[in-house]
């Protein structure tokens, strides 16, 4: 028995949709959404929305379980430059971060590359030296939901907190990076995300 030429346009319609990379796929997010802003979700409630808001400059809304939410600007999506912690309560905090060349010349995560800066550190009160080692891992793939992303890990240690590493993903086709492991004497703090979103 043989197939009409219809069942093969479908059949062959049903393996694309199959094989098609997430990332491909209509509602998985791209970096030309990110104007719009695009949004993590945690398994906890936790989710980032991160938007382009020009000049290189990407804003990170994080919204804890719990209501609190911390925001910050990121040059490219990966370098903090300011951080506005609490936001909305007595306890609000705004910290800056100057680097020491134009933020142009900044550049972006590489796999198996690696940064070591002096960054000046400032609260409004107080400023300080940090010293800031970025180390870049191999790309890996990881899911959100029905969306996989490339994404670089990297650790970022800092001289003011000698006892604690961070660990982002850097997601280079949309821009962006996410906290995803801090380890300390406490322990280690994991913040998955498994789903992702357009907002607009």
């Amino acid at each position: 028995m043989t197939r009409s030429p219809l069942a093969l346009a479908l059949f062959g319609l049903v393996l694309t949709a199959v094989f098609l990379p997430a990332t491909a796929r209509a509602d998985c997010p791209t970096r030309a959404d990110l104007p719009g802003g695009i949004a993590f979700t945690g398994p906890e409630g936790e989710r980032e929305e991160f938007a382009d808001i020009g000049d290189g400059m990407v804003s990170a809304s994080y919204r804890y379980p719990n209501g609190f939410r911390t925001e910050a600007l990121l040059w490219q999506g990966v370098f903090l430059i300011e951080l506005l912690d609490l936001v909305g309560t007595e306890g609000e905090t705004r910290t800056s971060y100057t680097f020491p060349m134009d933020t142009a010349e900044i550049a972006l995560p590489k796999p198996g590359g690696s940064w070591d800066v002096i960054v000046s550190v400032t609260d409004g009160r107080h400023s300080v030296s940090e010293r800031q080692l970025y180390s870049y891992g191999d790309p890996e793939e990881h899911s959100y939901g029905e969306c996989s992303y490339e994404v670089i890990p990297f650790t970022a240690e800092y001289s003011t907190v000698p006892d604690t590493v961070e660990t982002y993903h850097y997601l280079p086709a949309l821009g962006l990076s996410y906290l995803y492991t801090v380890v300390d004497p406490s322990g280690t703090q994991v913040y998955p995300y498994t789903r992702i979103e357009a907002l607009r």
